[in-house]
């Protein structure tokens, strides 16, 4: 929230103090009662509406800072680039935007922003994640309520098992009930620490829906329009976060049962234990977030090799394509339909931003030779820097490293299943991480894993030494392999889904679609296609494109059909 001082900044420019009463937005001062009224007659602020300064105050602080001054130049901003999504002054125009083909004046595109539906999804969003914490909190207190019912029951059932036997089952019985008693105590405890840390989630979703509402009431449509990149990313978090909670294991419901021994005939000789704890979790259904739910659509492709279609929508060069400074390794593309190339060239280090026209927005400088790189939503990106031996977590807009992932050997490819991170390293492993970079487990595969790729509960991956693609499990067990020529140098994976597996071989100058239950593979495109070494492919599950790259940066889109 907004902090400081309300005192008068007209009174202050002639040494004096006085209190605030109302804040100008437009004016960006605090002004008090006298000053207000002269404000209100004056030709160039009688229009303005200025809002109490209590009001401005419950405005949180990133919102309330937001200026309309540019930061770079001391000059008005008055454009906004639509694609480094960015207000921009007259300066910034002329000497970072001047061949931007999206510059828009600021005034028009903030128009309405408080009622567009970029800032009632925002709204939405958090009172989505917000609803759903407050029922999973109700859930598991129900689930505690719930646990003591069925120890009272337990006990009741001990308690009428020990009338019919003697003090043999007198010993047996202590021992259960401790056992229970322990168990009830242990699960108690974890949903209590569940239920605080998701509480604590609660508040910060709740202080979020809580800010937009003072935005929405009292910050000016300039503050709310460059807000709202801000406050995405901290409703991203916590939708980051509730994902990440549908694999946790306490969020399933906890049911303890009792299987009692048989009551023999010697029971003194035979009868070791009175009965035995069981701790069941029953299941509980991913919840998904109305964002989650829409991005999980795509359209079937055929289930056949024989009845794909490839039609060439359009092909474009990266910047410095065809020059032997250019080496594209890795492919993928954002939900808005910008793609990003890794160029693991070892001299330039970088990654490449362009739209799916073929028109170049940035570079990304990195550290280090980057071999592969996955969208992760849409702003951030991962790529593998392999002599460094680690994964980073790019932000595409600032270019700046949100943070780093040390791996266990030097990095190949990498893929996002949108709730993990998976790594083909250089020691026959693929490394899993969850998005916060905890390593969640690692696999052994039979040959170096080149590039991989994941669908449904199978891996999928390509190797240089056998020349082969390899399905497996999650536990690291083969479950087929095709053979591809021999040195056909397989490199690029990826999946439909409907089971077609496409991949590029980089020497023969191929892309090829197989399907294991088919035993079929075919040959989509060759070196007549204009491939030229493709080695990076990627498939869009919701649009059924197919994109492949060569490595000199001649880029190919193709629409598939049946």
């Amino acid at each position: 929230m907004a902090t400081s001082v309300p005192i008068c900044d007209i009174c202050m420019t002639d040494d004096t103090r006085k209190p605030a009463s109302v804040w100008c937005a437009e004016c960006e001062e605090a002004i008090c009662k006298d000053c207000e009224q002269q404000h209100s007659r004056m030709k160039l602020t009688k229009n303005h509406q200025p809002i109490p300064i209590i009001d401005y105050q419950k405005l949180p602080s990133s919102v309330a800072e937001i200026t309309q001054t540019c930061k770079v130049h001391n000059r008005k901003l008055d454009f906004y680039c639509l694609i480094h999504n960015e207000p921009c002054c007259v300066s910034c125009v002329s000497q970072k935007h001047d061949t931007c083909k999206s510059l828009e004046p600021i005034t028009e595109v903030m128009e309405g922003v408080k009622s567009s539906a970029a800032f009632e999804d925002l709204e939405d969003r958090a009172k989505d994640i917000s609803e759903l914490i407050c029922n999973l909190i109700k859930d598991k207190q129900d689930n505690k309520t719930s646990i003591e019912i069925q120890k009272n029951r337990i006990i009741s059932e001990v308690q009428n098992v020990k009338k019919a036997i003697l003090h043999h089952l007198d010993k047996l019985q202590m021992e259960l009930l401790d056992k229970l008693d322990n168990e009830e105590k242990e699960q108690r405890k974890s949903i209590d620490g569940f239920i605080k840390k998701i509480s604590e989630m609660r508040e910060n979703v709740n202080q979020t829906v809580s800010d937009l509402k003072q935005i929405k009431q009292h910050a000016s449509d300039f503050q709310a329009f460059l807000g709202i990149h801000e406050w995405n990313k901290k409703i991203e978090k916590e939708e980051k976060a509730w994902m990440f909670l549908q694999s946790n294991q306490l969020r399933e419901s906890v049911d303890i049962h009792i299987e009692f021994s048989p009551i023999l005939m010697q029971f003194e000789k035979e009868v070791k234990e009175l009965g035995r704890l069981e701790v069941k979790f029953s299941s509980a259904k991913k919840i998904l977030l109305k964002k989650e739910k829409q991005g999980q659509m795509f359209v079937p492709v055929s289930n056949t090799v024989d009845n794909i279609k490839l039609t060439n929508i359009h092909s474009f060069k990266s910047p410095d394509a065809t020059s032997s400074k250019t080496h594209i390794t890795g492919i993928d593309m954002f939900d808005d339909g910008r793609i990003v190339l890794a160029d693991g060239k070892p001299l330039k280090k970088i990654l490449v931003i362009m739209n799916q026209e073929g028109e170049h927005i940035k570079n990304i400088q990195l550290e280090d030779q980057c071999l592969d790189v996955a969208v992760i939503d849409k702003d951030t990106v991962a790529t593998t820097l392999f002599v460094k031996k680690k994964v980073i977590i790019v932000d595409v807009n600032s270019s700046k490293v949100q943070r780093t992932i040390p791996t266990k050997d030097e990095c190949y490819g990498i893929i996002s299943t949108g709730e993990q991170l998976v790594v083909s390293l250089y020691n026959n492993t693929i490394q899993f991480f969850d998005l916060y970079g905890n390593s969640l487990s690692t696999l052994s595969t039979t040959d170096i894993s080149v590039h991989c790729s994941v669908l449904n509960d199978k891996l999928f991956y390509t190797t240089h030494n056998s020349d082969a693609v390899f399905s497996t499990n999650f536990k690291g067990e083969v479950c087929w392999q095709f053979d591809c020529k021999k040195s056909a140098w397989p490199t690029g994976i990826a999946n439909d889904g409907s089971g077609n597996i496409f991949v590029a071989c980089r020497d023969v100058h191929q892309v090829m679609v197989l399907r294991k239950d088919e035993k079929k593979s075919r040959i989509l495109l060759t070196k007549k296609d204009g491939l030229e070494k493709p080695g990076a492919l990627h498939f869009n599950r919701k649009t059924n494109t197919l994109f492949v790259c060569n490595e000199s940066g001649q880029c190919f889109l193709y629409k598939v059909t049946n």
